[in-house]
C-alpha cells in the first residue's frame, strides 16, 4: 500500500474516532447505521430534504429504532408537515418512550399545535422525571393554564419562579391569575401589586393593573355572599295572564318585574363550593292587576370543579302567589355539567326534575323532566365572537291527561362581547306534540313554534342596563292555539 493511502487511512480513522467521541448522545442509538448519521447532519445543516431522503433509508436498516423516527418527526416540524412529525413522534415513543428529550420535543410539538391536553401529558412525564427542568415546568404551566387547570398550573408556575429570574415575573403574573381562578383573589391581588411595583416589564405592569381594577371594581369577589336587584319593564302586544296556562291573551300589556335576591357560600374552596341562595320576584301589569303574580325561591347548591370541568347540583322549592292568593309550589332538582376543552370550546350539559301542585286546577299537578345539552365555539380569528347551539328535550306529565306533551327545541346565535358589551342574536325552533286529545277540541294538539330575539347589555357601571326584544310565531292543528307575540324589555341590574 502507498504511503500516501496508509497517510489518508489513518486521517479516516482519527476522524471516525472523534466523530464517536463529538456525538455521545447518539452514538449509543444509531447501532452503526450511517444513514441516520448523515439525517442527523442534514437536520442540524437544516438540509430538510437530504435529512428525509437519509432517515428514510435508515428506517430501512433499522425499523425499530427510535431515534430514527424521532428525528424524521422533527424534521418533519421544521418543514411545518404537522401530520407526518406527529406520526413519526407517536411511532418513536410507542418504540422507547424513555429516548433522551423525546417526551420533551413531542410536548413541545404538541404545544405549538394546540394540542394542549397531550402536551401536558407529555411535560407532565418529563418534570417527574427531571424536576428540575425548567423549560418543562413553564410550558406545563402554559398548557394546564389553556386547559383552565389553574390548580395544576398554579403548581407548574410557582415551581418555575424559583428556578430562574429571567422567566420569575411572567411566571408570577400567571400565577396571580391562576389564584384568582381557584378562588383566592387576596394572594392574587398580593402578586399583582408586586408586579406593578417592582416588574421590569411594563406590558406586565400594565396588565396588573387592569387586574388591580377589576377587583377594585368588583369588591364582591372577596366576599362569600352576594347580592342582586333587578328591575325589569316589558311591553308585550299579547300577554299570557296565567303561568300555568299556555294559552296567550290577544291583550296586550305593561308589565314592571322586579327581582331580589342573594346567595351565601357556607363552604367556599377552589374547586368545592356548598351554599344558600334566595330570589323574590313580582310582576305586576299595569292593565290586569288581577294577574300580578308573587314568588319565592330558595336554593341549596352544590358546585364541584375539577380541573376543566365543573359540577353543579342544586335543590329549589319554588312558591308563587297569583292576586295574593296561594296559586301553585314546585320543587326542583337541577344537576349542571359544564365542560370547556379550551378557550375556544365549551359545552353544557342539563338535567332538571320539577314537581308541581296547583292549588286551583289539579289538572296541571304533575312531574316535568327536561334535558338540555349545548355548545359555544369561539371563533379563533376573533375571540370576541362566538356561536352558540343547543337542543332540549322536555318531557311533561300531568294529572289532566289533555295536559300531558313531550317537546324538543333547538336554538343557535352569535354572540359578541367585550369588557363593556354583550350582544346575542339568536334563534329557537320548537316542536310541541300532546299525547292525549284535546278535551275541548276533541283532536290531539301539536304546535310548532319559532322565536327570534337579540338582547344587548353593557356592564362597568354600577347599575348595569339591558334590552332584549323577542318575537314568537306559534303555529298549531287547532287554530285557536295559533298566535304571534311580540315584546320589548329593558332592565336595570344592581349587583353586590
Amino acid at each position: 500500500m502507498r504511503i500516501i493511502d496508509r497517510y489518508q487511512l489513518k486521517i479516516y480513522a482519527v476522524m471516525l474516532i472523534a466523530l464517536v467521541n463529538i456525538l455521545p448522545a447518539y452514538s449509543a442509538n444509531t447501532y452503526s447505521n450511517p444513514y441516520l448519521d448523515l439525517g442527523i447532519f442534514a437536520f442540524e445543516e437544516s438540509d430538510h430534504a437530504s435529512a428525509i431522503s437519509h432517515l428514510k433509508r435508515a428506517v430501512l436498516q433499522q425499523p425499530n429504532n427510535a431515534l430514527v423516527y424521532h428525528y424524521l418527526a422533527k424534521t418533519y416540524q421544521d418543514m411545518k408537515r404537522y401530520k407526518e412529525a406527529r406520526l413519526y413522534y407517536d411511532q418513536a415513543c410507542r418504540i422507547d418512550p424513555n429516548l433522551d428529550d423525546l417526551l420533551y420535543d413531542r410536548g413541545y410539538f404538541n404545544f405549538i399545535t394546540e394540542k394542549y391536553h397531550d402536551a401536558l401529558d407529555d411535560f407532565f412525564q418529563v418534570v417527574k422525571q427531571q424536576p428540575d427542568n425548567l423549560m418543562a415546568n413553564y410550558y406545563a404551566g402554559i398548557c394546564a393554564f389553556k386547559t383552565n387547570e389553574y390548580q395544576v398550573a398554579l403548581k407548574y408556575f410557582l415551581t418555575s419562579a424559583t428556578q430562574n429570574s429571567n422567566v420569575k415575573e411572567h411566571c408570577e403574573y400567571y400565577a396571580a391569575v391562576c389564584y384568582f381562578q381557584t378562588g383566592k383573589p387576596d394572594q392574587a391581588r398580593n402578586l399583582f401589586n408586586k408586579l406593578t411595583t417592582h416588574s421590569q416589564s411594563e406590558t406586565l405592569k400594565s396588565n396588573a393593573k387592569k387586574w388591580l381594577d377589576i377587583f377594585k371594581n368588583n369588591p364582591s369577589i372577596f366576599r362569600p355572599y352576594h347580592l342582586y336587584v333587578n328591575l325589569t319593564m316589558t311591553y308585550d302586544d299579547n300577554i299570557k295572564l296565567v303561568p300555568s296556562d299556555e294559552t296567550v291573551s290577544d291583550k296586550d300589556d305593561l308589565l314592571i318585574k322586579t327581582y331580589l335576591g342573594g346567595n351565601y357560600n357556607i363552604v367556599q374552596s377552589p374547586i368545592f363550593i356548598i351554599g344558600l341562595g334566595y330570589d323574590h320576584f313580582q310582576t305586576n301589569h299595569v292593565d290586569f292587576s288581577d294577574y300580578n303574580i308573587v314568588g319565592s325561591k330558595g336554593s341549596l347548591f352544590l358546585s364541584y370543579h375539577n380541573n376543566n370541568t365543573e359540577y353543579s347540583l342544586s335543590l329549589s322549592p319554588q312558591y308563587l302567589w297569583l292576586n295574593n292568593k296561594a296559586y301553585m309550589s314546585l320543587q326542583g332538582l337541577s344537576y349542571d355539567i359544564k365542560w370547556q376543552r379550551n378557550k375556544y370550546f365549551k359545552m353544557l350539559a342539563n338535567f332538571e326534575y320539577a314537581v308541581y301542585n296547583n292549588v286551583d286546577n289539579n289538572d296541571y299537578d304533575g312531574q316535568d323532566i327536561n334535558f338540555d345539552i349545548g355548545m359555544e365555539r369561539t371563533f379563533t380569528e376573533n375571540e370576541k365572537l362566538s356561536f352558540i347551539s343547543g337542543f332540549s328535550i322536555l318531557n311533561k306529565n300531568t294529572k289532566g291527561k289533555d295536559k300531558k306533551y313531550q317537546a324538543g327545541k333547538f336554538g343557535c346565535g352569535l354572540k359578541y362581547k367585550n369588557d363593556q358589551l354583550k350582544w346575542f342574536f339568536g334563534g329557537n325552533y320548537s316542536v310541541k306534540n300532546y299525547l292525549y286529545q284535546d278535551s275541548t277540541f276533541l283532536k290531539r294538539r301539536n304546535d310548532k313554534r319559532v322565536e327570534l330575539f337579540t338582547m344587548i347589555s353593557l356592564s362597568g357601571f354600577t347599575i348595569e342596563p339591558e334590552c332584549q326584544i323577542e318575537h314568537q310565531i306559534n303555529s298549531s292543528n287547532i287554530d285557536q292555539y295559533d298566535y304571534k307575540k311580540t315584546s320589548i324589555s329593558f332592565s336595570l341590574r344592581y349587583f353586590y
